[in-house]
Parts: structure tokens; C-alpha cells; sequence
């Protein structure tokens, strides 16, 4: 068999005849359930194969008519391609006919197939009456064009015709993308002995074959797809458009319920906030106050919510508004989901619409929030690229695609080009907004000056303190891809702990550069006795605040070296006696401190220090009462 994409579904008013006709086409009698056989009404949805002339095999939905199953036909008819809208020959457009259609056209259904049932029950003259009203009540809809088979499944008049319309009308549309991450809302849970938790649902968007990890939606749980059933058949892949069963391990089937949906993992995100645009059916006869509780049917899931406006305090039947849904408990969606609203009590239909965003934010009433609501309704990519940018000025492409569905080839492409166009910056997987970037670095800049006013001694500002201060909310790859770029664009200079303006040079403030320039001189006549730095400079007249500061800014730059906390010693000096304790002692045999006392005659108060500089600077290694040399003052120069 050729298996095609499709999900065909069969819907209409009560005892209309849908699974009669389901079974002539499919061969497969749709109600299972006792209840459905005793009251012979169909209650939840029924699932067949369509086998084709030319050997291909689409799925078939027999949503239920009655009024008090709507759930259960709205999640049947989300995943469908092709509608059948069935209406008895003997008793014309009904109320469910009307609901149903309704419903149809807010699921973003655009082909269909009117078929009039029952044609064996009334003459050619009442037939052609009912073509006509029917064809009155379609006039300006997605069905306007449909054709109208009449058939009766009690003779199998017409259902050539049918069969051969389906095959034709489907060869029209294109299949379903299987490039974007697998999703599939659940529509039917149960088990079989030895099989564990089986799922079945029509595949919205991906691929899935056996092997493959999926997570379940709310749960947060990880499975693993055990075996895949198209049309009854085991496959090993499983594709966009197809009604699938998926037997899934490590899960219990009681967890699992419809509403539920299985996605690709770490992909999808929660959200009890969506942004919508909603139409309010034309023939309502109320009504819809702001801040309405409210069902929203969306997939094969219910929740309840309430519905707020941002320009108005309430909406009149007929009338479409840009708002957002606060919700209950939260759902996964994508841009582009189509949705119904029900009103709670009475339950009647509301009208639907699609989701503009499934991460709403709380907004302020008002014309603004509108305005930017009309961002994504219009789809202009470039607007809706800020948008999803706005919030916090980058986002990953991962959270662009998630939010926009583009599509990751046509994504790339628009990436490319707004980069080019110099609207955005690319930092690996990191979008980023041309202005956000322009004040992130005039932002830099100024904080970096104002530091090197503050403190010109210093070699720059330390990247944590400067990272905590402007870009907390940065990862750690986009803080390493922003420093490289500001690197490259010869803005700073860093080093292992601080960042600096390239142009900075430290430099001593003009007040005491004669006072430690006069102290300096007197540090390099004393070789490596010299007085403890902050004596000296107390002595001299320098600040308390600036004695450390100083010190810092000497070692810094490399003339001067450390020996203890006490002492900064001329590094000439320094190095000159390290060198000639390494002629004195080899290199190969461990020396004690008092040889080192012996031989360059030290007083303990600096003996100690030069001895502890030694193993800080890398010369040599304690062990003990012993130290071993570890590089000569040669290698170090």
C-alpha cells in the first residue's frame, strides 16, 4: 500500500449518516463502544482506512454529530486535511450542520467535500432544493467551491463518484512539513495486553520512528516509542498527516490522557498566557464581556481561562479582536494554531481564531499592546523578528523558530538577509538587535571611561564586577561571543581577571607621581632590605586610600616585585639576587633556609618573605623544611 499523508474528516449533524458512509468507503464500522452500538449514536471519534484506486491509503476521522460531544469532534477535526461535511438529503442544513461547519472554518480547514446523504429517501426534485439551499448557505465560505456529491450508503449510489472526487480533491494538497519537530496531540489513550500505554493522534508537524525519545506534554516525562501503527500496520517511521498509534515504554496508559501531546524533547515550552486573534461568531445574540471565563479547545485539548481585551470591555458578535487568553492551567502551541472558544454555561460556541504568540506577556490596556498584537497578525517577518526580540532585545534561533515557525531553512535565510541589511548581529546561536548591541557598547564604553577616571592606576575593571553590572542576564556563550566581537573590533583589551578600554594606559595621577617617583628611588638603593611599602608611603604623605592602589598599579607593571605582604622590592634587584643564589646552590639537590640565610645574610624579616616569593613565583618548591629550585632565573627571562 502507498500510505499518504492525509487525514480525511467526516463531519455533521447528529444521524446524518457519517458512519454509515464511513463504513461504505473504509469497509469499517467507526463505532466501537457499547453504548455507541445500544444508542446507535456515535459518542467519541472514530478511526478507518481509506484505501484509494490507485493503491494509496489516507486516514479517515468520524468526528460525532451530537451537541454534547463537540470536544470530541473539535479534537478529531484539528489534524485534518480534507473535510467531508455530510448533510441528510431529507432534512437539509441543521443546527450541528451549522456548528460543525462553524467550527470547520475557525480550524483553518480549506478544502472540503459536501456530500448529501440519504438521497434514496427523496425524490430528484427535493434533491436538487436541498443542492440549492445548501449551496445558498456555503456562498463566500471555504466550502463555496466544494463540490456536492449526493450518495446513499444504503444503495452505494454515488459512492464512485465520491471516492474518485476524494482522490482528486487530495492530489491538490500538499503534504504536511515533516522538517519541523515532531508533535502529535493525543485524541484516544488505551492498552493492550503485553503492549503497555498505546496513544493514537494525527501527527501534526515532524516525523517519529521506533527508537525515538519523546516527551509528553504536561507531564514533562521523557518515553521511548516502543512500536508505530499506521492504518494497522507496523511501520518504523511514522509521518506528518498520519493518524498514528504509538506504543510507548516507560509509562503507565493511566497517566497518559487525551489532551495530552507528545513532542520532540526540550523543544516545546509551557505557557498559561496566549496571545490570540479571535473572531466572535456573527450569530450569537450577546455579547462577550471583558475578562469572560471561557473553553478554549485547542488540539485535542480543553482548558479553561478567561479572555482579556486591550482595547475595548467587550465585543460584539461578528466583530474580530487582537487579545491575549489567560489560562487555567498551560498548553503548548506554536504561531498559527488554530483554536475554538466555547462559553461555559450554556455551552455554545464562541467563535475561534489562530494563536499569535504562545508566549504572551502581561500587558497594560491600551492601544500600544494592540499595536504590537498587529505585528504578528500582519506576518511581516522583519516586525515579527523584533518582536520576538523585544523583550530582552536577543533571543537563540531555537526561540525564534519556536515562536515564528518559519522553518529552519527560511529562517536562515531571513537571518542572512537582516544581517546583511546590518538590523541584527549573529553571536553563534545568538540573535541580537542592531541597537540593543549599539547601547550594550556605548554602554560599555562609558562604564569602562568612567572606571579609568576613577581609578587610572588600575589595568582595567574586573570582568566579573563588569559582567554583573550591565549584562547579568547574558549566558556565559554569549558574554564569551560579545567580548571576542568588542575584542575584535579593537574596543577593549582583557586579561585573565580584568577588562580594559584599549586606549587606557594606566598612569600615576599627576598629584603624587613626584612623591613615588622620589620613593622609588630610595627602594632601588636598598636591593631587596628595603622598608615595608606602606611605611615608606605613610611616611611620604600619601593617602591611606591610595597607598594599596599604588602598590598595585608597581606590580602591575612589572619593575616591581612582591616579597611577602610587606615588601615590593625593584625587580632588577630581585631577579639579580635569585640568580645568584642559583649559582650557589645546584639545581638538582634540595636547600634548607638556613644555607639561604647563610649565604646571603638576611634577617629572618626578609629572609622569609624571599623564600615564600620564590615558591609564589614559581622558582622553587617547598617541601617540608626544604625547597627544591624548579626553573632557573634563565628559563623565567
Amino acid at each position: 500500500m502507498i500510505e499518504q499523508h492525509y487525514t480525511l474528516g467526516i463531519a455533521g449533524h447528529i444521524d446524518h449518516g457519517k458512519t454509515s458512509l464511513t463504513k461504505k468507503l473504509t469497509g469499517v464500522d467507526t463505532d466501537r463502544l457499547k453504548e455507541e452500538k445500544e444508542r446507535g449514536v456515535s459518542i467519541e471519534l472514530g478511526f478507518a482506512p481509506l484505501t484509494l484506486t490507485n493503491g494509496g491509503r489516507v486516514s479517515v476521522v468520524d468526528v460525532p454529530g451530537h451537541e454534547r460531544f463537540i470536544r470530541q469532534m473539535i479534537a478529531g477535526a484539528a489534524g485534518i486535511d480534507l473535510v467531508i461535511l455530510v448533510i441528510a438529503a431529507d432534512e437539509g442544513v441543521m443546527p450541528q450542520t451549522k456548528e460543525h461547519f462553524d467550527i470547520l472554518r475557525f480550524l483553518g480547514i480549506e478544502r472540503g467535500i459536501i456530500v448529501l446523504t440519504k438521497k434514496d429517501l427523496v425524490d430528484e426534485e427535493w434533491l436538487q432544493l436541498v443542492e440549492e439551499e445548501v449551496k445558498d448557505w456555503v456562498e463566500g465560505s471555504f466550502l463555496a467551491e466544494a463540490p456536492i456529491i449526493p450518495v446513499s450508503s444504503h444503495t452505494g449510489d454515488g459512492l464512485d463518484e465520491l471516492t474518485k472526487v476524494i482522490e482528486h480533491t487530495l492530489s491538490a494538497i500538499p503534504e504536511r512539513d515533516i522538517d519541523q519537530p515532531f508533535r502529535m496531540p493525543v485524541d484516544r489513550v488505551f492498552t493492550k495486553k503485553g503492549a503497555g500505554a498505546v496513544v493514537t493522534g494525527t501527527i501534526y508537524e515532524g516525523m517519529v520512528s521506533e527508537g525515538d525519545t519523546v516527551e509528553v506534554f504536561p507531564l514533562g516525562e521523557t518515553v521511548k516509542v516502543r512500536q508505530l501503527h499506521v492504518h494497522h500496520q507496523q511501520v518504523t517511521t511514522a509521518y506528518a498527516g498520519q493518524r498514528t498509534a504509538i506504543n510507548l515504554s516507560g509509562i503507565d496508559f493511566k497517566e497518559m490522557e487525551r489532551g495530552f501531546t507528545l513532542t520532540k524533547p526540550d523543544y516545546f515550552k509551557k505557557s498559561d498566557r496566549v496571545d490570540i486573534k479571535f473572531e466572535m461568531l456573527s450569530d450569537l445574540e450577546f455579547p462577550l464581556k471583558q475578562r469572560t471565563r471561557i473553553r478554549l479547545h485547542i488540539a485535542t485539548s480543553e482548558v479553561m481561562g478567561k479572555i482579556v481585551f486591550y482595547d475595548r470591555n467587550e465585543l460584539q458578535p461578528g466583530e474580530e479582536v487582537l487579545c491575549q487568553l489567560q489560562l487555567e492551567e498551560e498548553i503548548i502551541a506554536k504561531p498559527g494554531d488554530p483554536f475554538i472558544l466555547r462559553r461555559l454555561s450554556p455551552t455554545t460556541t464562541l467563535g475561534g481564531g489562530r494563536v499569535l504568540s504562545p508566549y504572551g506577556v502581561q500587558r497594560k490596556f491600551g492601544e500600544k499592546s494592540v499595536q504590537l498584537l498587529q505585528l504578528l497578525k500582519e506576518g511581516d517577518e522583519w516586525s515579527m523578528l523584533q518582536y520576538v526580540l523585544s523583550e530582552q532585545g536577543f533571543a537563540t534561533t531555537e526561540e525564534i523558530d519556536f515562536n515564528l515557525a518559519f522553518g529552519e531553512s527560511r529562517l536562515e535565510q531571513l537571518l542572512a538577509i537582516f544581517i546583511k541589511e546590518g538590523k541584527i548581529h549573529r553571536f553563534g546561536e545568538t540573535i541580537v538587535l542592531d541597537d540593543v548591541l549599539k547601547d550594550w557598547t556605548d554602554k560599555l564604553k562609558t562604564t569602562l571611561m568612567k572606571y579609568h577616571q576613577q581609578y587610572p592606576m588600575r589595568q582595567g575593571m574586573k570582568k566579573s564586577e563588569l559582567r554583573s553590572k550591565l549584562f547579568s542576564k547574558l549566558n556565559d556563550r554569549l558574554w564569551r561571543e560579545l567580548t571576542n566581537a568588542w575584542l575584535q573590533n579593537s574596543i577593549i583589551e582583557e586579561t585573565d581577571e580584568s577588562v580594559k578600554l584599549k586606549a587606557h594606559q594606566p598612569s600615576l595621577p599627576d598629584r603624587v607621581k613626584p612623591t613615588v617617583e622620589k620613593i622609588l628611588s630610595t627602594l632601588k638603593k636598598e636591593g631587596i632590605t628595603v622598608p615595608s611599602w606602606e611605611e615608606i608611603a605613610g611616611k611620604a604623605g600619601i593617602k591611606p586610600a591610595e597607598i594599596t592602589e599604588i602598590k598595585t598599579y608597581l606590580l602591575d607593571q612589572g619593575d616591581w616585585v612582591k616579597m611577602g605582604p610587606d615588601f615590593i622590592v625593584y625587580a632588577a634587584a630581585y631577579n639579580e639576587t635569585v640568580k645568584s643564589l642559583q649559582k650557589q646552590l645546584p639545581a638538582n639537590q634540595p636547600f634548607s633556609t638556613p644555607q639561604v640565610k647563610e649565604l646571603l645574610g638576611l634577617s629572618r624579616k626578609y629572609l622569609i618573605p624571599f623564600l615564600e616569593s620564590l615558591d609564589e613565583n614559581g622558582f622553587t618548591k617547598r617541601q617540608e623544611n626544604e625547597r627544591t629550585w624548579l626553573k632557573s632565573m634563565a628559563a623565567a627571562n
